[in-house]
């Protein structure tokens, strides 16, 4: 039988791997540069497993992209000089953006996710005001307009912030509800109204650069991985508690965004067939026991039960928000209390489902819930730990983090370098326009 060119032979890779295996080693390298201030090549060699000349070869040719710095020789410790090495973190940059209903929240950081710029502009046009917590925006927002709106305001930032337009190497737009991040489709909107909207390509024509869509509970974790209390950790999930309940979740190193793009969506796990209607249409998620429009909604039916509470006698229940609340519940309000701790109960039942299947080191709560302070989160811990797997929860940590519009931005900036930075296994057009 005559073998192809791209027939196996037993032993070999594939002629189509050589530079799959070039990309793989040069991200080794990259890669450690990214986590090590400074290092010499002979370092390089050694944890990477390369030989000397495959990185001396690598390391010339990042520097002669300006992706790293040399310089030159350090100090001998017995032997010969090390000529020692650094990334460049301000070869190139990228921009991060998190679309809301009322805003659309962008920075631009370098390599290493420094933000070198941010912004916030404001949207207009129908269900452009920032929702209260209760509801969410139901009007149909044309994609177009959106795109429109996201480009503008690219193209302010860029002019405000004096970037080189030619260093820019991504954009990373985050947005809630279920994305086919591999196609650039948000999948379900709850914010916008959207099914199936195809938003990275129209973005990326406009721009001229790669964008990656993605759900706005994984830049969260993407965040968390590079600079929050996740960095180091490789199994962790990031939980946002706030108008609806979602997760990110980091495995062995990676996000983990599932077949279709809807991992992490355990704000739909359904805990009763009895309950209030959840946002997905069915009765009993965690999220229509747990969020804070589930928190909003108890309080306001209460009183307008007449149930004794302190909330009752502001008169502005149309604008009571979860810290509100939360004050409410420090100053003695015992109905505050109460819907808390109930709301932090099946929060804490739907994470145990979560925690036992995944495993994770580190549990993160981060959003707007976290205004909710440990009225809430005391009854979340107290639901874990009688329902999870007791041999899965002694070594779990725990950490509560606020959470701002520019850190949501940050995050989907985040994404993007975690393309750049991640084991090109698949083709990405942000790998091509490194350096």
């Amino acid at each position: 039988m005559n073998l192809s060119q791209d027939s196996p032979t037993p032993g070999r890779p594939r002629r189509g791997n050589w530079q799959l295996m070039a990309d793989i080693n040069r991200n080794l390298v990259v890669n450690l540069l990214r986590t090590c201030p400074v290092m010499s090549r002979a370092d390089l060699s050694r944890a990477t497993g390369l030989s000397g000349p495959t990185v001396s070869s690598i390391v010339a040719d990042l520097t002669s992209r300006g992706l790293v710095e040399d310089l030159g020789q350090g100090i001998s410790s017995g032997g010969r000089p090390p000529y020692l090495v650094r990334l460049n973190e301000k070869a190139n940059y990228v921009i991060g953006l998190k679309l809301m209903g009322h805003a659309i929240s962008l920075v631009i950081t370098d390599l290493s996710a420094t933000v070198m710029y941010a912004q916030v502009t404001t949207l207009v046009g129908p269900a452009a005001a920032e929702p209260d917590q209760t509801t969410r925006p139901t009007a149909y927002r044309d994609p177009g307009s959106i795109v429109d709106a996201i480009c503008a305001a690219v193209g302010t930032a860029l002019s405000s912030s004096g970037v080189d337009v030619t260093r820019i190497i991504g954009v990373g737009v985050g947005i809630n509800g279920p994305v086919d991040a591999a196609n650039g489709v948000s999948r379900s909107s709850p914010t916008f109204n959207w099914k199936n909207v195809p938003l990275a390509r129209p973005i990326s024509e406009r721009l001229g650069y790669p964008v990656v869509l993605e759900n706005d509970a994984n830049t969260l974790a993407a965040a968390e991985q590079w600079f929050g209390r996740g960095a180091g950790i490789d199994t962790f999930i990031a939980v946002a508690v706030g108008a609806g309940i979602g997760s990110g979740v980091v495995l062995n190193g990676q996000l983990y965004r599932g077949n279709d793009g809807a991992a992490g969506e355990f704000g739909h796990v359904q805990l009763s067939d009895t309950g209030p209607l959840c946002s997905c249409g069915k009765v009993g998620c965690v999220e229509a026991w747990a969020s804070d429009r589930a928190i909003l909604r108890d309080i306001r039916a209460a009183v307008a039960e007449e149930a004794p509470t302190s909330i009752g006698h502001t008169g502005h229940l149309c604008e009571l928000t979860i810290a509100d609340v939360a004050a409410a519940a420090e100053q003695g309000d015992e109905l505050s209390r109460q819907v808390l701790a109930r709301a932090g109960h099946y929060l804490g039942r739907g994470l145990a489902t979560l925690m036992t299947v995944i495993n994770p080191r580190l549990v993160i709560i981060s959003g707007e819930g976290v205004q909710a302070g440990h009225w809430r989160f005391d009854s979340m811990k107290e639901a874990i730990e009688s329902t999870v797997f007791p041999e899965l929860n002694a070594e779990i940590i725990f950490a509560t983090e606020p959470l701002d519009d520019a850190r949501w931005a940050r995050g989907a900036a985040c994404v993007v370098l975690g393309e750049i930075f991640s084991t090109p296994t698949r083709p990405s057009l942000v790998h091509a326009r490194l350096g």
